[in-house]
């Protein structure tokens, strides 16, 4: 039984806010006004839900420590190697 503070947009599935936000291609203040809930409500259902653009998830991270740890043995010129990689595929700041 729903508690009278559960709201429909509680119960959505990842599957169904992936669609939403992804697949349509919704903005968050385009989901939240369909469901009658905040855009920050929104934003932090597919950030606990791993929808967020960019994001990882646990596992994927736990790869990017190993692979940084891996790094540090390295020789030198491998390192060069992987900076050219890293500076091709780092977005301008």
């Amino acid at each position: 039984m729903r508690s009278p503070s559960t709201t429909a947009f509680d119960l959505i599935s990842r599957e169904q806010l992936k669609r939403l936000a992804w697949d349509e291609g919704r903005s968050d203040a385009e989901i939240a006004q369909m469901f009658g809930v905040s855009t920050n409500k929104v934003y932090e259902k597919r950030r606990q839900m791993n929808l967020v653009q960019g994001a990882v998830s646990a596992a994927q991270l736990n790869e990017i420590v190993r692979l940084a740890e891996a790094i540090k043995t390295l020789p030198l010129e491998a390192i060069e190697e992987i900076r050219a990689v890293v500076e091709r595929y780092r977005p301008a700041w």
